[in-house]
Order: structure tokens, then sequence, then C-alpha cells
């Protein structure tokens, strides 16, 4: 086993100077069926850690990659064995799946690093591009210095011949994905089936119900107290795809009409099969329409209005929206700032349950804000799922700390305690990190509405 492994440490050596250009031969490598197993394995975990730093949010670990390590495993072996024969060098049917498979290791840390450094935003849009053709690149040059130090000795027509070997090792990168598409280690999320029960959101049914319902929605919105500190609820849930966003928002609608003095003054747009005759449509459009009727109806400088925001997110903070086979407009921090200050919403609570939702943080914040985040600018939130029945973070935050505490800070503090609980108990990795941001003038201006809220409740008017 150490013999393997230090000739292992060798291959991986050599390929790199190979790779990178640098002087190099084939009798620098250790070539034998050993070596060429052990770096199939690498391989495979290679492309497996490529993949997962690649993978949308709510993807899930499938082992059809398997499949696509045994596809190009086989394809090698195959091109190697065939190229023997044409060259004449019964030795290069080993060689080159050695040396070949020795040096991929810097080609798949620079994809890894790509795919890390630019998530898909479209201010990275160009920069990504350019880094794929780069990688595309160096890809032909790694496939034809490696077929390059496998012809030893050097027959005449070297340079003819090592090219023509990088021809044929190149032809899948373009013609195998056609062959075999679904060949990676994570799945997307799979969008539900609709539900032959409920209408199409297209069809016009829906749609002139969807209308109605909206309109309804608002006029049913009940006007600011004058004297008491109304505290508004607006809940959007754009991603019909899992119906445990629904379940999540209509629980936290519940609690907060039940518990915080929101009946008559709150809303919630929802995109779901079960919904779409009974509560209005998750669309950015409806966001903006509802905040600002909200807006036109409260005490700007007394009252509160809280926004919950649940859904896929992305490392670009896109919010995913998903109805098909409507095509909708994702929601994005700066979309909401701008819809909140087009409204004149002064006070504002934002809770945002999606993966790397901490980067709602800066576009929103100031003075008068408190936001609360499921996880880290740069981590993924857990829960979310077809069959799951809650989040970890709207199950610990809804269901369990604010329905005892009535502070929102500490409600906070208590709902990550939870979560931190559950991952570790779980055993996911990175945690989610959920994240606090709170306004020097919201500070002051929570225990005066919780103290109010509080008050309300013990008097029996809530």
């Amino acid at each position: 086993m150490s013999l393997w492994l230090r000739d292992l440490g060798r291959n991986l050596w050599s390929g790199a100077l190979l790779v990178l250009g640098q002087p190099v031969g084939k009798l620098r490598f250790r070539i034998g069926v050993p070596q060429l197993l052990i770096l199939f394995v690498l391989s495979a975990w290679l492309d497996l850690a490529v993949d997962t730093v690649r993978r949308e949010p709510g993807a899930t670990f499938v082992l059809s990659g398997l499949v696509g390590e045994g596809f190009y495993g086989a394809l090698l072996m195959l091109f190697a064995a065939l190229l023997a024969m044409v060259l004449r060098q019964p030795s290069f049917a080993l060689a080159l799946p050695v040396i070949l498979l020795s040096s991929e290791w810097p080609l798949q840390l620079a994809r890894m690093f790509s795919a890390a450094a630019f998530d898909g935003g479209a201010e990275s849009l160009g920069p990504a591009l350019r880094a794929e053709q780069l990688i595309l690149l160096w890809t032909l040059f790694w496939l034809w210095r490696s077929a390059a130090v496998s012809l030893a000795p050097k027959y005449p027509h070297y340079l003819l011949r090592s090219m023509g070997a990088a021809i044929l090792l190149a032809t899948p990168l373009w013609f195998a994905p056609a062959l075999l598409p679904e060949m990676g280690w994570w799945e997307a999320p799979q969008e539900q089936a609709r539900d032959a029960r409920f209408p199409s959101p297209a069809s016009e049914t829906a749609l002139s119900a969807q209308q109605k319902l909206f309109d309804k929605a608002l006029d049913d919105l009940q006007d600011e107290r004058r004297g008491i500190t109304d505290l508004y609820f607006v809940g959007f849930a754009p991603y019909a795809g899992e119906d445990v966003f629904r379940k999540d928002m209509e629980r936290a609608r519940d609690l907060f009409d039940e518990r915080y003095d929101t009946e008559g003054r709150s809303i919630v747009l929802i995109n779901n099969p079960r919904t779409v005759l009974e509560q209005p449509m998750a669309t950015v459009t409806n966001l903006r329409a509802t905040l600002k009727e909200i807006g036109a109806t409260i005490d700007r400088d007394d009252d509160v209005v809280m926004v919950y925001l649940e859904s896929h997110g992305g490392r670009d903070q896109h919010l995913a929206a998903n109805f098909p086979p409507l095509e909708l407009d994702q929601l994005t921090p700066e979309t909401l700032r701008a819809s909140l200050d087009e409204a004149a919403i002064k006070w504002r609570i934002i809770v945002v349950s999606a993966c790397y939702s901490g980067g709602y943080i800066n576009p929103l914040k100031d003075d008068f804000t408190l936001i609360l985040t499921a996880s880290a600018t740069d981590r993924t939130s857990f829960g979310c799922g077809t069959d799951s029945n809650a989040t970890y973070f709207s199950d610990a935050l809804f269901q369990h700390a604010l329905r005892f505490e009535d502070s929102f800070v500490k409600a906070f503090a208590l709902a990550r305690e939870r979560i931190v609980a559950h991952e570790e108990e779980q055993k996911v990795s990175p945690p989610s990190d959920p994240q606090i941001f709170i306004g020097d003038e919201m500070a002051v201006k929570l225990p005066k509405l919780e103290a109010a809220l509080r008050a309300r409740r013990a008097g029996g008017t809530i």
C-alpha cells in the first residue's frame, strides 16, 4: 500500500508538471494497473467535488454520477486501445490513461475554484464565461500534452500523431453530453408534476380568479388605527415546486394573526397548485402593488411592516420564482428595497428564509430596519424538499421561538440555538449560520412595539 501511495504521489507531481507545461517525460510516471485503478477513483472523487460546488440549491445527491464516471472511463480506455493499434505502440493503451488521469487534478481544481468564484449572477456572467474559455483551452493543451508524453519513443510524424490523438480524446467535450446528458452527482430540484385536481396557473379559470383574489386581498386590508402602533404582515412564497413553502407561509401568517395582532392587516402571496384559486400568486408585480397599498394605508411614522420571504435562494441572492408554465421574474434584494422605498414604508422587519439569504442584509439595511436571515451570504439553509413538513429556519423561528417569546431579537437567538442543535444532530455541513441586523432606530422602536403587543394581548384585544 505504501508503495502504491508513493507511486501515486509521483504520478500526481509529474502530472502537475505536464499540465503546467513543464519538462517531463514518460519515464517520470509509474505506469501500471494498480495506479490506473487508484487514479480512476481519485478522478471520480474530484468530479464529485466539482459537481458539489456547482450544485443548485435544493439539489439531491444521486448515484447516477457513477454512470458518467463509468462511461467516460470506458471511453478513455477504448480510445487508448484504438490509438495503440493505429500508432502501433501497445504500451500506449495503458500509458495514456495513467498519464492523462495523473495530470487532470489541477484542471479539476481550477473548475472548482471557478464555480465557487462566479456564482451565476448577471454581474459575474462575463468573467465566468472567460474563465470557462480559458479552462477549455487549457483542457485541449492537457489532452495534447498527455498524448505527446505517452508517445515514447518518438516515431516519425510525432507532432502530427500527438495532435491526432488529442483530437480524438477531445471529442467527448462536444459529443458525449448529447449521448449521456444526465451524468452528474447532483440532481436539480424537480418541479412537481401538475396535479390534475388543480387548474394550471395559466388557465383562463386561474387568471380570472387571480385578479379577483388579489383585488379582494388589498380591499380587505384594514386601515391603521390612530394612537396604536400597528404591525402589518406580508408573506411572499414564490416557489410552487415544493409544498413546504406554502405550509411555512400559512403557519407564519396564522401565528402573527393570532399572537401579533395582524389579523385584517396580513396578506400572503403564494405560488402553489393548491392555492391557485384561493390565494393571490407570488409575483414581483403583486408584491410591489401590495407594498404600495400598505404604504398608502399605514401611519408611516409609526406603523411597522413585516415582510417574510421564503423560497430557494442562489449565490446571487435571487429568490427563485417558479410556477410553470408561467415565466416569472425572480426577486432580488435591490428590487425589494426599491419597492419598499417607493411605498414609503419606513419601519421594516424583513425575514428571509432561503439559501445564501445573508446577502439580503447589505442591500436592505438602514437605521429603521430589522433583518433576519436563515443563512449567511455563503451558506445554504436546510429543510426544504418535496417531502419536508417545515424548513429548519421557519420551524425554529415561527413555530417555536416567536410562539412564546415577545422580543424579535431574543426569538432569533433562540431560533438560532435550535437550528445549530438540529444541524449538529443531522450532521449537515457547513452550518447555515443564520444572520441578524438591527438598525439603530429600530433597536429603540422594537421594545415599544413589543410592549404594546404584549399589553393588547394581556388586555384580551388580540
